[in-house]
């Protein structure tokens, strides 16, 4: 009895024992807060994905240390760029316009094994440092942003030897952020944008990625 058990506590340990985790994930950023863009007699201020975004994380965490076979606390560096794309009315025609954040984060990650399944619960703390760009017509205005985001996850170990693979899956979202701006006049757009990279920027989002450890 002894004996079965032992090759499945070595499996479950495997991936904790592993110094290196890289990981590349598929964001889906909502939460631009673009409320009543339609007003009543001036036509559709803004129009297109302003609400969503695309974009990519790719982070390399290494290990801090790990209690038993069941739990590891890393830290890790990360590289992000979110952008979402639409339409600005300014007088009586719309101008294209991007939306776009990128920038480096620091952060730590705990992960919680569920024994002989390759599964595992993660919770961290994202320090985000980006700068957030409005493109309209090809004039650019910009800022920078700082800010602590909390991410709450899974992971899905693929079976292997030599290295050890993985699906992830995540929520993410500021610890804090500021009120939406309302808007309801054109002139108001001139304040929203000024708001824009002090917390009206991406407020949520969920990931999709894959990994290895080694």
């Amino acid at each position: 009895m002894r004996l079965a058990v032992l090759p499945a506590l070595l499996a479950t340990a495997l991936p904790l024992s592993a110094q290196w985790d890289l990981r590349l994930e598929l964001p889906r950023p909502t939460g631009q807060n673009l409320p009543q863009t339609l007003i009543s007699g001036t036509g559709q201020l803004v129009a297109g994905d302003f609400d969503t975004g695309k974009g990519f994380i790719a982070t390399v965490n290494h290990q801090i240390f790990q209690v038993g076979p069941l739990l590891k606390l890393e830290g890790g560096l990360e590289y992000s760029q979110f952008k979402a794309d639409g339409s600005l009315a300014t007088g009586t025609t719309a101008q294209g316009t991007a939306l776009k954040q990128q920038g480096v984060g620091l952060g730590l990650n705990a992960q919680v094994w569920v024994p002989f399944v390759g599964l595992a619960g993660e919770i961290g703390l994202i320090q985000r440092f980006q700068r957030y760009t409005v493109d309209t017509a090809g004039a650019s205005s910009a800022k920078d942003l700082s800010r602590t985001w909390l991410r709450v996850g899974a992971r899905w170990r693929i079976p292997s030897v030599l290295v050890h693979p993985y699906l992830a899956a995540s929520y993410q979202q500021p610890v804090s952020k500021d009120h939406p701006v309302q808007l309801g006049s054109a002139s108001d757009l001139g304040a929203y944008f000024t708001a824009q990279g002090s917390g009206q920027e991406f407020e949520r989002m969920w990931t999709f990625g894959v990994g290895v450890t080694f």
